[in-house]
């Protein structure tokens, strides 16, 4: 795959009861974090493909599954874990049809706030162009500006509730 066109990039920040260390440790876990991360209705993954523990700088990992039917497969390499502090993947996804494959960077920097943590959360989209169904990539093109950037924020957020809702079932 190969993106050849700028992305778009969507920032938030937001705080967690969840210390930096501990936090770290559930954002990095690709296996555990597929238990608990909820994604959306209309996504199935398969287990994923990943070394059990912390997918650390230079770790790779793979998810399969279906996307409102259409099969994709996303690979993601860490580029950057700097325990408890930074967290950083670059994916690319691929779909069967419909849908246009795209490359991602996701970074999750953690700073100490009392017991908590303040989180500063940063995705960049970037679709790769001639991909996915032409008719799909046009009405995308229109709502993406508007949808992209409040579905990203909130799956930030609920990312974060679902690793609180998490570590308190695991204490």
């Amino acid at each position: 795959m190969q993106a050849t066109e700028k992305g778009r990039t969507v920032r938030d920040t937001t705080t967690s009861t969840l210390d930096p260390e501990r936090l770290f440790d559930l954002l990095a876990d690709p296996i555990e974090r597929q238990g608990w991360d909820l994604c959306p209705s209309y996504t199935q993954q398969e287990p994923v493909a990943a070394a059990p523990g912390a997918a650390l700088e230079g770790s790779r990992f793979t998810v399969r599954g279906t996307a409102r039917g259409v099969r994709f497969v996303a690979t993601a390499l860490v580029t950057a874990a700097d325990r408890p502090r930074r967290y950083q993947t670059g994916s690319e996804t691929t779909f069967e049809r419909a849908y246009p494959d795209a490359a991602a960077i996701d970074e999750y920097v953690i700073e100490p706030d009392g017991n908590g943590s303040v989180v500063h959360y940063s995705v960049t989209i970037i679709k790769v162009p001639g991909t996915g169904a032409p008719l799909l990539g046009l009405l995308s093109s229109f709502l993406e500006p508007l949808l992209v950037p409040g579905a990203a924020k909130r799956n930030f957020r609920n990312t974060l509730r679902s690793a609180e809702r998490h570590a308190q079932v695991t204490v």
